[in-house]
């Protein structure tokens, strides 16, 4: 199993915006993959809204490619995940929680997110910036097979959080608009942003690495 941190990424949006658009992220055009998702609780207090979906995607397009013969992963074409979200209005920040609920003795993946403003907002852009932090075990069966099964799993992963962080600026700039004030920087934000969420770097361990294919 390994623990990867993502460096603090922002979107050019107030934070109350970004939890709304999280909350109505599906359907977009980079999230074709979703096919459901469904409320299984949500809990409201005055300060706080606990929520757990349940989310079924399709199974990795890249995990399609590889050879059947290679490893029982490629027979994946559905995978169900449970999301849970805290919201704290006090604290202003939104906590996510993501896990993978079918195929654990194939593989497992949980991630965790972090919203809240940014912490350079108040010299930069006042009210404008929302701090993401990312962060992700993975935790895969693979036998002889591990090179193999880390490339795989680090090439659907890194695909996935790219669309993931499309489809948010996407249901962003429909809900709230393209930013006109200093309209070039907000660009070069979200192009920034968008780049810096494909450079993942992870490790999957498996349970003999002293084997090589």
């Amino acid at each position: 199993m390994k623990l990867w941190d993502s460096p603090r990424s922002s979107f050019p949006y107030s934070f109350d915006e970004v939890v709304s658009a999280f909350w109505d992220r599906y359907p977009n055009s980079h999230a074709k993959h979703i096919l459901s998702e469904d409320v299984l609780e949500r809990q409201i207090t005055d300060n706080t809204i606990v929520t757990k979906k349940l989310i079924i995607k399709q199974g990795s397009s890249i995990l399609k490619r590889v050879p059947r013969w290679i490893s029982r992963m490629t027979d994946i074409r559905v995978v169900p995940v449970i999301e849970e979200s805290v919201y704290d209005r006090v604290s202003k920040k939104l906590v996510t929680y993501t896990r993978n609920v079918s195929h654990l003795s194939l593989f497992e993946l949980h991630e965790r997110c972090v919203y809240k403003p940014s912490e350079e907002q108040q010299l930069n852009h006042p009210a404008l910036l929302t701090d993401v932090l990312r962060s992700v075990t993975v935790s895969i069966d693979c036998g002889r097979m591990s090179s193999v099964y880390e490339q795989v799993l680090l090439m659907g992963f890194k695909k996935s959080i790219n669309n993931t962080t499309k489809g948010m600026f996407e249901k962003l700039e429909e809900k709230f608009g393209v930013r006109h004030l200093a309209n070039e920087k907000m660009k070069l934000i979200k192009e920034k942003i968008i780049k810096s969420s494909s450079n993942l770097v992870t490790h999957v361990k498996c349970e003999d690495e002293s084997e090589t294919v």
